[in-house]
């Protein structure tokens, strides 16, 4: 009895496929236990911020308390604009994700205004104590690290930029506006090489596929297979994430 021999070339084919879906299954397990990994670590400086806030709103208080003094008639109103103060920090927390150096600004300067408003001698100290509560909160909430952000040190990340590596990042990879085009095309999902043809206006293959290969050899997207559909790379989603904040901030 003859058995029947699958041809070499749809064998070799066949691996190829395999070996493309489970790359395309490593890199979805990556993403998702990454995202995982990103949601819990989010979830717990959250809950540690609000800790914080809430400790500062009743502790914090109750040391401005202490210098006030229990014979001070102005502290029963007092008290609820220092907690309000503090509590500020977790409300642009819940808000924008983080404690902006411009958050800080405005609420150190909401405490300048407080104090050029007191009344009284002793105030003085109230707010002395106010200051060093909100410097102690501030600081604790910069070490849970992501929640306090800090402005770059751009001295070191200048002063360390790789010229050349640079250079063929963005003349590569951003150099061209049809390039730009596909990877914003590949940003939620893949896209076969006659969808981006048409996305982009480009008939001629020989001229898509030029662009298409200077993004892959940038690391900016990935062919699932031969003729398979491309997909953006991690890389190229954060580098047009950059992008296009940098875009944003310099409008």
């Amino acid at each position: 009895m003859q058995t029947d021999q699958v041809p070499t070339d749809e064998l070799h084919e066949i691996r190829t496929e395999i070996a493309a879906l489970r790359s395309d299954l490593n890199r979805y397990t990556e993403q998702v236990h990454h995202q995982q990994a990103i949601s819990l670590l989010s979830d717990f400086r959250n809950n540690c911020a609000d800790a914080i806030v809430s400790g500062y709103r009743e502790n914090g208080c109750d040391a401005i308390g202490k210098e006030a003094g229990g014979d001070c008639s102005m502290w029963k109103n007092c008290r609820p604009v220092f907690g309000a103060l503090f509590g500020e920090t977790l409300a642009n927390i819940q808000s924008g994700g983080e404690l902006s150096p411009d958050d800080i600004e405005a609420i150190r300067g909401k405490m300048t205004a407080m104090k050029s408003q007191a009344v009284n001698e002793r105030c003085a100290s109230c707010f002395s104590e106010a200051e060093n509560q909100l410097n102690q909160q501030l600081g604790m909430l910069e070490a849970i690290g992501g929640v306090c952000r800090k402005e770059p040190d751009t001295d070191v990340a200048v002063g360390s930029l790789p010229e050349k590596e640079a250079a063929a990042l963005f003349s590569d990879a951003l150099g061209s506006p049809v390039r730009i085009q596909v990877l914003k095309a590949l940003y939620h999902d893949g896209k076969t090489f006659t969808d981006l043809s048409k996305l982009t206006g480009i008939r001629g293959g020989g001229n898509l596929l030029f662009h298409l290969e200077k993004l892959q050899k940038c690391g900016m997207i990935l062919q699932r297979a031969e003729r398979g559909e491309y997909r953006i790379s991690y890389r190229g989603y954060e580098l047009l994430n950059t992008v296009a904040e940098l875009v944003q901030k310099l409008d």
